[in-house]
Order: C-alpha cells, then structure tokens, then sequence
C-alpha cells in the first residue's frame, strides 16, 4: 500500500487528507503518479498528464524531498509515503 497524504488546495478539493492505493509491484514514481492522476483528474493541479509534478506543487517520498532519490525514477515499494506539498510564494 502506498499512502499519497495531500495538504492545501488538493486536501479542500478532494475532500481528505490522504488516498492510499495497493501497489502489487514495484512501481516507478513518474507512472504511478500518472497512474493515479489519470483516476483523480482532480489531482492536475499538482501532477501533470505525464506524470511529472507541475511547478506548483513538491513530493516528497518518506519524508525525503524526492528529488534527493532519484526523483520521478524513483521505484515505489509497499508502506511508502508520497507527500504532495504546494509551493508557496511570495509577493
């Protein structure tokens, strides 16, 4: 099971905080993200149609920023955490 925990805009439109999604193999991050985009259309303001993150939102992969671990090739594995975070900023 991977738990993909939301924060901001996504957790209001969504309406919780949290989707987890059974993972039988191990799993690019890129093609899940995809994946999951592709039944969440609600989630294209965080992941785009490829599966990559749109310049508005972070991941971070167990607490790690993903980039760090290999960013979108990272491989997913059972009990992992992805952590959709949005930037913000300034004016």
């Amino acid at each position: 099971m991977v738990r993909v925990k939301l924060a901001g805009v996504l957790k209001g439109r969504l309406g919780r905080d949290e989707i987890s999604i059974e993972v039988s193999e191990p799993v690019k991050l890129k093609e899940f993200l995809k994946e999951l985009r592709a039944k969440i259309p609600d989630l294209r303001e965080a992941v785009e149609e490829d599966g990559s993150l749109t310049t508005s939102y972070i991941a971070f992969l167990n607490d790690v920023d993903y980039r760090l671990l290999g960013g979108l090739d990272y491989v997913l594995e059972d009990n992992d955490e992805i952590f959709l975070v949005p930037v913000s900023h300034g004016g």
